[in-house]
């Protein structure tokens, strides 16, 4: 097993011997699969996306699996029909992993993001695994790791990789551009998380010029707003509840979803509105989906909702932004929440 090393920004000494490992081993097979978390956002299918075209236009055979379906406000991206859901047919990766000469795990840390059905049979993969991925405490087991927690996002880390791994840049094309472009926006938050660096910005501008339409890109996914969001939104705004000044939290019941005609997708990025008020550094959001509660954090400064998600809510992420799962009721899950977050605020980092 090799080791998994941390990348250095403007350089790359400790990435070379692994990236010139990927190029042989990617150079020598014929056949791929690439894998992503459930529910894909904009990263996990942006750099899926972008590695499955790299891949492809050098005439190799590969499989794009993901647990489910991408989000229809993604399904822009070149190649999104590509696309298989393993929740829909999951004998394909059962066939495809029998000949992959690779396994390709990008944007998640620990193979149980995948879901527990598709966890299994990723599981059963005897071959080479490569991980490529910015979150924190990944597992061991792969035979090349690029895990990097510094990274905005896991495209921008795809990118420095190929470009150690294929300096040429040939495989910069139009497609990997727009994709990769796209991951970089949305888990950046639009360039305003802490994680941005000057090198994202460097490579932003590769990928605009390589011809990445970032006008179409920001459209497509900002401004296709069902009305049914906003009834959702409304819906979310009225639970609105402040436990403290600093923290703010809302709910949303599966009945909820049922009375706005909204799905889960609509509520997207309905976290982040608790942080635009003056004065939270602490934003929550509960949402009851097919008996359990999803739970997404938001926060800023050095308050670690990582931390505070895998010890309180079964979940994980960035210190910034994470998730969780409460099984159980919606109530027990807020009463967690009201419970324990002075010690979040208190302790920081620390928590």
């Amino acid at each position: 097993m090799r080791k998994s090393f941390s990348l250095i920004e403007s350089t790359f000494v400790y990435m070379t011997n692994d990236a010139a490992e990927l190029q042989k081993l990617i150079d020598a097979g014929s056949e791929f699969v690439i894998t992503t978390h459930i529910n894909p956002d904009g990263d996990a299918s942006g750099s899926s996306l972008a590695l499955y075209h790299v891949l492809s236009d050098m005439g190799k055979k590969v499989h794009l699996i993901t647990p489910n379906e991408i989000s229809p406000s993604l399904q822009f991206l070149p190649g999104a029909e590509v696309c298989v859901p393993y929740n829909q047919k999951p004998d394909i990766l059962i066939d495809a992993l029998q000949r992959a000469d690779l396994l390709f795990c990008l944007d998640y840390n620990t193979l149980s993001r995948t879901g527990d059905a598709m966890c299994d049979a990723l599981k059963s993969f005897t071959g080479r695994k490569v991980l490529i991925d910015h979150h924190q405490q990944p597992d061991t087991g792969f035979a090349i790791s690029f895990s990097d927690t510094s990274y905005c996002s896991t495209c921008e880390l795809l990118f420095h990789v190929l470009s150690v791994a294929y300096p040429d840049k040939k495989w910069l094309t139009p497609a990997v551009a727009t994709c990769l472009y796209t991951g970089i926006l949305t888990d950046s938050g639009s360039f305003r998380f802490n994680t941005v660096q000057p090198r994202t910005h460097r490579a932003v501008a590769a990928l605009l010029e390589a011809g990445a339409p970032h006008t179409a890109i920001h459209e497509a996914i900002f401004d296709q707003n069902r009305p049914e969001r906003f009834r959702l939104m409304a819906i979310m705004l009225s639970h609105l509840t402040f436990p403290c000044d600093s923290v703010a939290y809302s709910w949303i019941t599966e009945e909820e979803f049922e009375q706005s005609g909204a799905d889960k997708d609509d509520s997207e990025g309905f976290v982040n509105m608790g942080l635009s008020i003056r004065g939270v550094k602490v934003s929550a959001l509960f949402r009851e989906e097919e008996g359990k509660i999803r739970i997404s954090f938001r926060s800023k400064g050095d308050v670690d909702v990582n931390q505070y998600a895998r010890k309180y809510f079964n979940g994980g992420g960035h210190r910034n932004a994470a998730g969780g799962t409460w099984y159980g009721p919606m109530e027990e899950a807020i009463q967690q929440f009201e419970g324990t977050v002075a010690g979040l605020l208190n302790t920081g980092s620390k928590s």
